[in-house]
């Protein structure tokens, strides 16, 4: 997926920024800003993060930012879609990172605000609102979930399209970004059924081979069989199919384990699978959460720093994806 367009959802500022985007174009600065009132320097701020942002700053823009959005001070005076607007920013910027965790805790931060508007039919608002799904849908996308990325993208197109009909300069750019994101991805799962089906007839045959008596061929048809079920397990994750891809895991876990007594990195790695797809099983997270808590040692011990990040990074965000849904439900 393309990168969100943050120019589409800044908001209409306050005050007019002639002269403070004159100066930025011609060197980069901002104009003094001594003696002007606290909500001209709030607008000249929030101009000159989104020119960092467009010059590809994001070191600058996002210093700018965390100082706009930790300033405790001034917090009460921002009005909220500007809030918003900055901690989509600074979603934005982690989502670039490959940072999702932190990207999803930007995502709740911004819609509290969007929450707290009592106006939700403004054009401001409903950029910033289709800005979050699309920004939703591309960490979903990276990091698999496939099926919930789909309902983001779906949920942000149509807003787009009656966006783009009364405001066409502003929002036909992000239409486009959605409808190809959408295509891809549809794209996408036509080409996991093609490859799932491949796997599905790998598997059969390493299943008929266990039965042949050999004890080398048996071992090593329960080897490409184990990999095959983590094949197949990672497609209905990717998909959305998360009971589907739990009995796969399961399965290849009982055939580790019939190889191999101690656990090793393959039984971590095809773990953290199963814990992923409990995860998105309402009434199994606490299994996942017990089930991330426990592999967290032995990640550690066989030293997979890879393995150990990600599992911190789930149980960080275990949280995260139901309380967004929680807000986007109570907006809608």
């Amino acid at each position: 997926m393309r990168p969100l367009l943050l120019s589409t959802s800044f908001p209409h500022l306050h005050n007019d920024m002639t002269i403070a985007q004159a100066q930025l174009a011609a060197t980069g600065a901002l104009p003094p800003s001594t003696g002007l009132a606290s909500d001209i320097v709030l607008d000249m701020n929030m101009t000159y993060a989104m020119y960092l942002l467009n010059d590809n700053r994001t070191v600058q823009a996002s210093q700018l930012i965390d100082n706009m959005v930790y300033d405790d001070d001034g917090e009460d005076d921002k009005p909220p879609l500007y809030s918003a607007w900055l901690w989509l920013a600074r979603m934005t910027v982690f989502i670039a990172d490959g940072q999702h965790s932190l990207a999803l805790g930007c995502a709740e931060n911004a819609l509290q605000f969007l929450a707290s508007i009592h106006g939700k039919k403004s054009e401001d608002f409903m950029a910033l609102l289709v800005s979050i799904l699309y920004n939703l849908a591309s960490i979903h996308h990276a990091t698999g979930d496939n099926s919930r990325a789909a309902k983001e993208l779906t949920k942000a197109q149509k807003i787009l399209e009656r966006l783009a009909k009364r405001n066409e300069a502003r929002f036909s750019a992000m239409l486009l970004y959605a409808v190809e994101a959408s295509t891809d991805i549809i794209q996408s799962r036509v080409k996991q059924m093609n490859v799932f089906t491949h796997y599905q007839k790998a598997s059969e045959l390493y299943t008929n081979q266990l039965l042949s008596g050999d004890e080398n061929e048996t071992r090593n048809a329960m080897n490409m069989l184990i990999d095959t079920l983590k094949k197949e397990g990672d497609i209905m994750l990717e998909m959305g199919n998360s009971r589907n891809a739990v009995k796969y895991y399961t399965k290849a876990l009982r055939y580790q384990k019939k190889l191999n007594e101690s656990l090793g990195y393959r039984d971590l790695v095809l773990s953290i699978g199963l814990a992923k797809a409990l995860m998105r099983l309402v009434n199994r997270r606490a299994s996942a959460e017990q089930l991330l808590t426990s592999l967290l040692p032995l990640a550690k011990r066989l030293e997979a720093s890879n393995e150990v990040i990600e599992i911190e990074n789930l149980l960080l965000g275990k949280n995260k994806n139901s309380i967004i849904m929680t807000l986007l439900k109570g907006i809608f």
